[in-house]
């Protein structure tokens, strides 16, 4: 205990900052702790979504937290799904998912699509889908407005993709810049430029659901690891922008022992996601967000025509080779 109190006041001396916000995530996790095992109110409400994530190995005993935190927000949703591909965790969850299954979360299985488990798996079993989807991830905690101020901006703008983080695409001439160069999301201005990222939340509207249900698993072969770019990549193909939810970047905390494993070192550090990036965005893709500057309209909307789609489909994705940027 002593050396314990030791580096809490040389922690407090070093970076008082620091440890008052690590002190706040300890005293917030130990009240979702306690709600996880004694609360009986519903994980779902009245809120006019579906909220979608799920997990594997070690998080799979700290996901609860995430959820938690979700059914703490002021709106719940009508719909929490965990989706999981691994039979034994469905047949004996953790008692945290027993308790919280009891309270209204579906814990589903599906085929081990990766990170695609959050958009692809409830697309391709939502036929007609007439709720947003909104895809949550299983390692940080939302606040309480999360959910609300995602409806808020769907109800204002129901065609767009709103996510809490965006980036900005940004172009070398007429090539994509690499990944690492791309800016940090700023305003809330709709554009074909403007990229969601998973990490704190993104709301899909339903007609987005059906285009991602239409192209199947071509991420399979295209971004297997990189579900925020083939999602981007079918946005821009079906007319849909995208939307930052607040002027800057939303930055939510951590659950503390999650981020080993992660995808950002496969995909970031060692440049995956560049490669992914190339194989998805064809010729149509890059001309559709290179003139869409600052949100500009180039004729499309959500729901463009079928001849405007197939228009700017990449092409090896017709079967025709050499569509992808190199």
């Amino acid at each position: 205990m002593t050396g314990r109190l030791s580096r809490l006041l040389l922690g407090l001396v070093r970076d008082p900052a620091a440890v008052g916000a690590r002190i706040r995530l300890d005293l917030r996790l130990r009240r979702l702790r306690t709600r996880s095992r004694f609360a009986s109110r519903p994980v779902t409400g009245d809120g006019a979504v579906v909220v979608n994530l799920t997990s594997y190995g070690h998080r799979i005993d700290t996901v609860f937290y995430s959820i938690e935190s979700i059914a703490a927000g002021t709106v719940r949703p009508r719909r929490l799904i965990l989706w999981l591909a691994d039979p034994a965790v469905l047949a004996d969850p953790p008692r945290t998912l027993t308790r919280l299954r009891s309270r209204g979360l579906e814990l589903m299985y599906c085929p081990d699509y990766g990170p695609h488990k959050k958009q692809f798996a409830y697309a391709s079993t939502a036929p007609s889908p007439t709720l947003p989807l909104v895809a949550a991830d299983d390692d940080v905690l939302y606040p309480r407005r999360w959910l609300s101020d995602l409806l808020v901006r769907h109800v204002r703008h129901p065609d767009d993709v709103h996510a809490h983080r965006t980036h900005r695409i940004e172009f070398d001439g007429s090539r994509l810049a690499p990944y690492e160069r791309w800016s940090a999301g700023t305003g809330t201005q709709a554009s074909f430029r403007t990229f969601c990222t998973g990490v704190s939340g993104i709301l899909y509207p339903p007609a987005l659901i059906s285009a991602l249900a239409a192209e199947g698993d071509g991420f399979v072969r295209l971004a297997p690891w990189a579900d925020d770019v083939w999602v981007h990549s079918v946005m821009v193909r079906h007319g849909f922008r995208g939307r930052q939810v607040a002027e800057r970047q939303a930055e939510y905390p951590a659950i503390p022992g999650t981020q080993r494993g992660t995808l950002y070192g496969r995909n970031v550090r060692d440049g995956g996601n560049d490669a992914q990036i190339h194989a998805c965005f064809g010729v149509g893709e890059l001309l559709r967000m290179r003139e869409d500057d600052a949100g500009a309209d180039l004729g499309t909307a959500a729901g463009a025509s079928a001849a405007d789609v197939a228009a700017s489909e990449p092409l090896a994705a017709r079967g025709e080779p050499g569509g992808h940027v190199r």
